[in-house]
């Protein structure tokens, strides 16, 4: 049976009615669902479940007893190992609810950290969310760093730096490009036919490679922006990223940008990418 992870950010007290209709086909296709027991929108997607009649609830809390359990399901039990009250003791019944499905319906009010660390934690179990973001009433489809990245974009530059001091959202992106990297590699890597290469030398020369031309495009981006005179802001606007992220180009982080999204900014700079090949 297909399980939902459904959850969201604690500011949202009042659930949209597009994000009702999605609860009611979760319902009308019977699949099991997995719900917190916080305030805000848990408690509201606990009412909404209520209300239309859905019998196949977990209630996941941290402790002996949950919060809220408004339609009295069964509860699943978490017992970390954090101190009670603390932001690691509520999480981990996160982290399990994220086990436990199969995919994720979150509601986001464009800064909350732990609707995004949700969403983080189930691409990092190769599993997808469809996020509503609730200030523009529309939903995004997340399941790699490149859709993360669009869904980001939502966030104000305050918004983006409190979630980094928070969870660390900079070295989580960049490990997910990290990781999206070394198994597009794996898949893309053929057998060498000579039998004193060795698949570690292989895959180093592709990594330096891909490193390579990330730290080229970058640094082109980087010179047209001084040329330009821009500050990191104006830049931001002019190549439709966030300031956080144009602070990460400036500062060489290529680790934390995909090729895509470096020739996209390349692009919206109005320059144009020569391509060379050479024996």
């Amino acid at each position: 049976m297909t399980t939902v992870f459904i959850a969201g950010s604690i500011a949202i007290s009042k659930l949209h009615h597009l994000v009702k209709e999605r609860i009611q086909k979760i319902i009308d296709g019977r699949l099991d669902v997995v719900v917190g027991d916080a305030d805000g929108a848990d408690t509201s997607i606990q009412q909404c479940l209520t209300e239309l009649g859905a019998a196949s609830v977990t209630v996941y809390c941290s402790g002996d007893r949950p919060r809220n359990n408004i339609g009295r399901w069964p509860v699943k039990n978490i017992y970390p190992k954090a101190a009670p009250g603390s932001r690691a003791f509520y999480t981990a019944k996160d982290v399990e609810m994220s086990r436990a499905s199969d995919y994720g319906l979150m509601i986001w009010d464009c800064k909350s950290t732990g609707t995004l660390s949700n969403v983080i934690e189930l691409i990092n179990q190769q599993k997808k969310s469809v996020v509503f973001v609730n200030k523009r009433q529309e939903f995004v489809t997340v399941s790699d760093g490149r859709s993360l990245e669009t869904l980001l974009s939502f966030m104000s530059d305050h918004a983006r730096m409190k979630a980094d001091e928070k969870i660390g959202l900079n070295s989580k992106i960049s490990s997910l490009a990290q990781s999206a990297f070394l198994l597009d590699d794996d898949q893309n890597r053929k057998p060498s036919v000579t039998p004193e290469a060795t698949p570690d030398a292989g895959h180093d020369d592709q990594q330096a490679a891909n490193m390579k031309l990330r730290m080229a495009l970058i640094q082109a981006i980087e010179a047209h922006v001084k040329a330009q005179g821009w500050t990191q802001a104006e830049a931001a606007r002019m190549l439709g990223v966030t300031q956080p992220r144009m602070s990460d180009l400036i500062r060489h982080k290529a680790s934390v940008f995909g090729l895509d999204s470096l020739v996209n900014m390349v692009e919206a700079a109005g320059l144009q990418i020569e391509v060379r090949v050479a024996a």
